[in-house]
């Protein structure tokens, strides 16, 4: 297998303040409240080109996006994340995006298609699950437990894991390197889970359980806006993967915004957290984890 250097990018957030009282009179007022409220300084539209322009300039094979590319789900919100991130999805091949919950984020743009209309090319097909080859017995299997609710908690319903089981038995003789690809983390380092908590995947242990069956893999996700690497205990063959938020700001400095770049070497993994500082970029290695394909199980 050749080697693949992959982008993970996540919860990039793009927000546009809307004042038209017609289309506030759902769940969207509790979102323009937040923003007015300071959501938007947290997350700074203005470093988006910059952070646009550092990943194309390192030529990932792959760039994966796993959701909240909004914050209220607006058409407006969706074309102008298109249009900012255009640089890193010219080739649908070499693209792959999903929803988050805040892309759903009411029912008239689930019911809409709002996030397929604006990102559906870069999907491995038009409902979930699917599983779309991104380099040779390389795959992505995607997962959405996205819903239009007044609460954060996402879904997953069952026949959606039971289509990704058939999948995954009628695939898995073709893939040696399996991505798994989901906005809901099932789980959070220990310190984060708390963060979680209340945002959790209702149906985490559920689709965890399953998770342990496929031997290693790597589980991207987004959601809690926090960068990791880590086992949960209840998949010990997986490489739970956070990209983080990128465009949020860390007055603590203890949570630097950024994305990851995941090397695949053979079945080497080696994961790159790229952290914005404040004042300039810092690479941190967060995991790196040789012969990781190639254990048994794999």
């Amino acid at each position: 297998m050749p080697p693949l250097r992959l982008i993970h990018v996540s919860d990039v957030h793009v927000w546009k303040h809307e004042f038209n009282p017609l289309r506030l009179l759902n769940k969207r007022a509790v979102g323009m409240a937040s923003l007015l409220a300071g959501r938007a300084r947290r997350f700074r539209l203005e470093r988006l080109a910059h952070v646009v322009e550092r990943i194309e300039a390192a030529e990932p094979d792959h760039v994966l996006i796993t959701g909240d590319l909004t914050t209220t789900a607006l058409t407006a919100e969706f074309r102008q994340a298109h249009d900012a991130l255009a640089p890193l999805l010219r080739d649908p091949e070499r693209a792959t995006v999903l929803p988050g919950n805040h892309d759903r984020y009411t029912r008239i743009a689930f019911r809409e298609k709002h996030f397929e209309r604006a990102f559906g090319r870069y999907m491995g097909a038009p409902e979930f699950p699917w599983i779309r080859f991104i380099a040779d017995r390389t795959a992505i299997l995607g997962l959405d437990p996205t819903r239009a609710a007044l609460h954060a908690r996402g879904y997953l319903p069952e026949a959606q894991l039971d289509a990704a089981r058939v999948l995954w038995e009628e695939h898995r003789g073709s893939i040696d390197r399996l991505i798994v690809a989901c906005h809901y983390p099932t789980d959070a380092p220990s310190g984060l889970r708390d963060d979680l908590f209340w945002k959790r995947l209702d149906e985490a242990p559920r689709l965890a359980d399953w998770l342990a069956t496929l031997g290693p893999h790597l589980y991207c996700c987004g959601h809690v806006h926090h960068a990791w690497a880590f086992t949960p205990p209840a998949v010990p063959e997986e490489l739970c993967l956070n990209a983080g938020a990128p465009l949020m700001h860390d007055a603590t400095g203890k949570n630097p915004p950024g994305y990851l770049e995941i090397l695949l070497d053979g079945p080497d993994v080696d994961v790159i957290h790229h952290a914005w500082t404040g004042e300039g970029w810092e690479e941190r290695r967060l995991a790196s984890r040789p012969g990781f394909f190639g254990r048994p199980g794999g």
